[in-house]
């Protein structure tokens, strides 16, 4: 049954066509009616969630990429409080003969370009909050000399996220907002100015379902269009009366379509993708619910014998020696429950520790994106060419595939995904990306931190006239 599943989604994602548009030639921007669509055909995400062609919003767990993943445990999440960051960089523009943008045309306008990413998550409980941003940068001058000016673009886009857990890690339900930002910026030696300022935000809704000790996860996320505001603090109008900075003719908004995604995750092999997880907080609190009630007695006892003593300064004789008990008491009793915890924690560990490594995960989604009104994309407004883009929904099935085949020292990631044609003339490409863990330091604390293991990570991300790498370090897991 597996099987067949993992066949029909390697057919849904057959190659298409990617053959480049006929050469023509497009009118220049003239005006500044007109909009930004920041659609992101290549996946430009974690090293991970690229590794896995984009296919992660199923699985949906560390750094967020569903609105409800900053509250899903990771079977090695043992402690109540809980975090986790990551850091990534590639360099989709540093190749030649390259259409980032799938318009059918190669080369890139600005191909000093760097791309990189920045998330956290800390999670209490059922609670978990998270912060996703992606950055782009263009040097719009690469050929000006030290001492002039020199002018950037630079594009984020940001997700900030809250979740809560159902029914002990079963049902988890998220929702925050997704923002986006654009800026030019100029700079000479010892002065500097934003000439263009662009931000909108909007809401995302997100959930997963993981029932316990089954293969298998469900996971949809959507996200509503972002439409962004203007601030034009250094932008100046030319002879047409054209706003413009850097040379550039501005547009009127930035705008991200609204997107849905879904999908399902399979885990194959004795390694199991949701184990029931051990709320630290729930699993200790008999012990501190039988320690209030001990002392709730013991100082119930007290009471009843000091309003027996009838002499003032023998009663507080005695309740002096029965503090000087009960300080000597709990702390004995604090340092037994210290030594429950730590039990309780080791016991978590080995729990996790023991379970098989072997394992396949097969994850499988499709993200649908909406239209984008009198819109063109980003690698037309850097060549200043009217080329309309995101007219029409687009569909982005994507597939991934993660294994261990060393255990416990290497992980590798294979994944595809069809990115859709945004500009009437162009085609859809399909995408093969690769990625691999490697463990290569154990960390032991010495006492300060705990004992930990470092990894180094690698991912590829190949299409017909796209190239992209990546590297990060982080825990290995």
């Amino acid at each position: 049954m597996r099987l067949r599943t993992c066949v029909a989604c390697i057919v849904l994602l057959a190659p298409a066509s990617a053959s480049a548009q006929t050469t023509r030639l497009w009118p220049t921007i003239g005006s500044n009616a007109y909009n930004i669509e920041l659609f992101q055909g290549p996946v430009l995400a974690p090293l991970r969630v690229t590794g896995l062609g984009g296919a992660y919003g199923p699985y949906a767990e560390g750094i967020p990429a569903n609105a409800a993943a900053p509250a899903v445990r990771a079977p090695y999440s043992v402690k109540h409080f809980d975090w986790d960051l990551a850091f990534s960089v590639s360099f989709p523009g540093a190749f030649a003969n390259t259409d980032f943008d799938n318009d059918g045309r190669v080369g890139f306008s600005y191909s000093d370009h760097t791309f990189y990413t920045l998330g956290g998550l800390i999670q209490a409980g059922r609670l978990g909050i998270g912060v996703l941003g992606d950055f782009q940068r263009y040097n719009l001058t690469p050929n000006a000399s030290p001492d002039a000016a020199r002018s950037t673009l630079t594009i984020g886009r940001i997700h900030v996220q809250a979740g809560w857990a159902f029914f002990n890690n079963q049902l988890v339900v998220g929702a925050g907002i997704r923002g986006v930002w654009l800026s030019i910026d100029t700079s000479q030696p010892g002065h500097s100015q934003t000439l263009l300022r662009m931000a909108g935000a909007s809401p995302e809704v997100g959930l997963l379902v993981r029932p316990d000790f089954q293969p298998w996860r469900i996971g949809a996320t959507f996200r509503a269009p972002v439409r962004s505001i203007a601030d034009l603090p250094g932008v100046v109008e030319d002879s047409a009366g054209v706003r413009r900075a850097a040379g550039l003719a501005v547009p009127n908004e930035v705008y991200l379509p609204w997107e849905l995604q879904a999908g399902f995750a399979i885990q194959v092999g004795p390694r199991p993708i949701n184990p029931k997880w051990l709320d630290p907080y729930l699993q200790e609190e008999q012990a501190r619910a039988e320690l209030r009630e001990t002392r709730r007695a013991r100082r119930s006892a007290v009471e009843a014998e000091l309003s027996s003593l009838s002499d003032p300064a023998r009663r507080e004789r005695r309740k002096l020696e029965i503090e000087a008990d009960e300080t000597y008491l709990r702390a004995i009793e604090d340092a037994k429950l210290d030594k429950l915890h730590d039990q309780m924690l080791s016991e978590r560990r080995a729990r996790y520790s023991n379970w098989p490594r072997q394992y396949v995960l097969v994850v499988v989604d499709a993200l649908v994106t909406g239209p984008s009104p009198q819109a063109i994309g980003l690698e037309s407004f850097l060549s200043q060419e009217v080329r309309r883009s995101g007219e029409s929904i687009n569909v982005t099935p994507r597939l991934g595939l993660e294994g261990e085949p060393v255990i416990n020292a290497i992980k590798t990631r294979i994944g595809s995904y069809v990115e859709p044609a945004r500009y009437a003339e162009s085609n859809t490409r399909q995408h093969f990306t690769f990625g691999f863990d490697v463990r290569i330091y154990d960390y032991p604390g010495w006492g300060i931190l705990a004992p930990t293991s470092l990894r180094i990570s690698a991912m590829a991300d190949l299409a017909p006239r796209y190239q992209n790498l990546g590297v990060s370090i982080g825990a290995w897991h």
